[in-house]
């Protein structure tokens, strides 16, 4: 059955708790000596629970799992349909707790909070929830392996409504019980005993013979229930979720179930107790949610306790960015015909400012590249800043207004086009010939140069494009961190130019008609330079912190376009730009004081890695604070920057970018409104042989959404 049919809106609904620690909880925490806040999984992921676990968490990854599901009462929750038909949402919860038996460890264990029997408020119909919920886990493959029940005392009022249990009064008619206690289901998956250092057992004797008693109190007496240690804020009764638990009750599962350092999962986190306590236990965390409101209570929770450096963004995961990301999504745009390996949609500014509803009437793009950013119709001013010359007469070319008059001169140059067999020279760069026949080469020069008398902007504009299309014709690709040999599968190279060149002036005619720009591009470094004029907003994607030489891999472009006419002029160009590979200028070692970034420099330099790749990660943050702060000082008050970035991972260490920038840019006074995990990447085949699951989670292309508000 497809998942969206199941619910009202996006997907399951979540269970939301604002409580605060008892005393006795806090004390438990003083004689900690153990932080284990920098070095695991910190992670609060906002979007629907059965897609994250899908698609980002690997197989036999998680040591145990505490959550409580919806409960199918008909609670008006934000985002889902509490009232499912009792099958559907039985197999809404089936389908989750399948991903959770995948994900979980074959020595973990899942606690599963339910009541015994709940009570339909508008039907009024019962069900032993808990009968069913154990059915399912059974039927999946779980192993039964302990029953609490978990009592909420004599004063209830605060969550029942009253403590009266209106029904028939006084009479056998038609009774009405109250709920006083609720059932945590434990299951292990495939093996009882859960190993893990003595080292990292963080419970007391005291605690041990008190808690192992199987009907848990939460009170001094227990007597009163847990009323008394819900957070007393001025929110409270706003943001207090309809059937919360207590944070001494995950603090129980956490310490009998659990080490410390261990990875905890809550698939409906709401507004976070599982990750607030298993952040202040020592433990490593992912909290889905639903309700984007929740993850920022979540998040709140643990700013309370936590350096903002290491606080958890919330994350979402909208299937429609996969494509718009990168250059996949081309579709009836000028990028359909100047194909850029980097470049993204030209429809993603299009999207996010429907989504977070924001101007893009002037836009800055620091790596503006090819012009992505300013694909756009209501987009007038554009103001972008590149190393690369190539990249940027791309940009120009496609952007600047062409002549209609000229535009059919050129059109009929096209359909009259007959090679002159006239031989040009290769670029003085000796393996050219490698790549390049002499007859392909003097024919694709021949196409350019016969535009060179009809219009000098239709000129440049032909001649780039056909650099663009440079790895069709040539025998070549691009292959990781440079090109290698690849022969063509254009046999009719004339066809090819001639066809490719009348699509390329319809589209650019279609976009000319739309649009009125001001262009502002420049050809230097965005690291030390700035636009003089406010912008409403920023989008852009810089160079990734991957080794990858950009004016290597578009060697043959560079040559060809005579941008580069010899070997110390390409080696001057490659210290120009924002030092993420070995090339750029590392003489100098910068640093940033990134708590993050400073434990994963650390873990890399235990690992033996090379001291080449440390300054170049320096140095690489470095620049990008830099630029973070112009970005900050160009945007106007309450305007949007969105920066699209993907992480990366040296001998299976992963480097958590996006989150690394987001920290920056929240020192700067950004407000980090979240980050848009867009798709999974992959890493290279030698990676591969070191990388664990925990890295695999961290490896993504993602939106930094940020927002410079008064």
């Amino acid at each position: 059955m497809d998942l969206s049919k199941k619910y009202k809106q996006e997907g399951l609904g979540i269970k939301r708790i604002r409580v605060t620690k008892s005393k006795k909880f806090l004390n438990s925490q003083c004689n900690q000596s153990q932080d284990f806040s920098q070095k695991g999984l910190q992670e609060i992921l906002n979007g629907d629970s059965l897609y994250i676990l899908k698609n980002n968490i690997a197989d036999n990854f998680i040591d145990i799992i505490i959550t409580s599901p919806p409960y199918n009462v008909a609670h008006k929750y934000e985002n889902y349909n509490d009232d499912l038909d009792f099958e559907s949402y039985l197999n809404a919860m089936r389908d989750i707790f399948k991903e959770c038996y995948r994900v979980l460890k074959d020595d973990g264990r899942i606690c599963v909070n339910v009541p015994f029997a709940v009570k339909n408020r508008d039907s009024k119909e019962v069900r032993f929830l808990s009968v069913y919920i154990t059915q399912i886990l059974n039927e999946i493959g779980f192993k039964e392996f302990e029953l609490i029940t978990w009592h909420k005392g004599k004063d209830i009022k605060h969550f029942q409504g009253n403590n009266t249990a209106w029904g028939s009064w006084k009479s056998p008619s038609c009774p009405s019980f109250r709920p006083l206690g609720e059932a945590v289901l434990v299951f292990y998956k495939n093996e009882r005993i859960h190993k893990g250092s003595s080292a990292n057992i963080d419970i007391s004797s005291e605690e041990f013979k008190e808690w192992t008693k199987n009907i848990w109190y939460f009170d001094e007496n227990g007597k009163q229930g847990f009323e008394n240690v819900l957070c007393a804020s001025n929110n409270a009764k706003k943001d207090l979720h309809p059937a919360p638990y207590p944070e001494e009750l995950i603090e129980r599962l956490l310490k009998i179930y659990s080490y410390q350092n261990d990875i905890v999962l809550d698939p409906f986190n709401g507004t976070g107790t599982t990750t607030y306590v298993a952040n202040q236990l020592h433990r490593q965390f992912i909290g889905i949610e639903l309700s984007s409101k929740y993850c920022k209570i979540a998040i709140e929770r643990l700013q309370k306790t936590t350096n903002s450096q290491t606080t958890p963004i919330i994350k979402s995961y909208p299937t429609i960015l996969t494509n718009l990301v990168n250059s996949d999504d081309t579709r009836d745009s000028l990028n359909e015909v100047f194909p850029y390996k980097e470049a993204f949609s030209p429809y993603l500014i299009e999207h996010l400012q429907n989504r977070f509803a924001c101007s893009n009437a002037s836009v800055y793009d620091p790596f503006c590249g090819v012009g992505s950013s300013f694909l756009n119709t209501q987009t007038q001013i554009c103001y972008g800043f590149d190393t690369s010359a190539f990249a940027l007469n791309v940009a120009k070319v496609k952007l600047e207004k062409l002549d209609s008059k000229h535009l059919k001169k050129a059109e009929k140059n096209i359909r009259n086009f007959m090679p002159s067999n006239r031989e040009y020279p290769f670029p003085q760069w000796e393996s050219f010939g490698k790549y390049a026949d002499k007859k392909r080469f003097n024919l694709i020069m021949d196409f350019i140069e016969s535009f060179k008398d009809v219009d000098s902007k239709i000129y440049h504009f032909v001649s780039f494009l056909v650099l663009c299309n440079l790895e069709k014709m040539l025998h070549f690709k691009k292959d990781g961190n440079g090109i290698k040999y690849r022969e063509s599968k254009i046999r009719d190279i004339e066809s090819y130019l001639k066809a490719l060149t009348l699509r390329a002036f319809e589209l650019k005619k279609e976009f000319d008609r739309n649009n009125s720009k001001l262009i502002i591009l420049e050809n230097r470094s965005s690291i030390n330079n700035k636009p003089k004029d406010k912008v409403d907003c920023v989008l852009t994607s810089p160079p990734y912190a991957n080794l990858f030489d950009y004016f290597e891999i578009y060697k043959m472009e560079l040559w060809s376009s005579k941008i580069v006419k010899s070997y110390e002029e390409w080696k001057k160009l490659k210290k120009t730009a924002l030092r993420n590979n070995k090339n750029a200028a590392l003489k100098q070692q910068d640093k940033i004081e990134n708590t993050l970034l400073n434990h994963t420099l650390e873990t890399l330099k235990n690992k033996g890695i090379e001291s080449s790749t440390l300054t170049m990660l320096n140095n690489y943050f470095f620049d990008m604070q830099k630029v973070l702060k112009n970005c900050f000082e160009v945007l106007k008050d309450n305007g949007f920057c969105f920066i699209v970035v993907g992480n990366s991972c040296y001998k299976g260490v992963p480097i958590q970018t996006d989150e690394i920038l987001a920290q920056e840019a929240q020192k700067l006074g950004f407000e980090c409104k979240e980050i848009i995990i867009a798709r999974k990447l992959k890493t290279s085949s030698q990676q591969m042989k070191v990388i664990d699951s925990k890295a695999k989670f961290y490896l993504r292309e993602s939106i930094i959404v940020l927002q410079k508000e008064k």
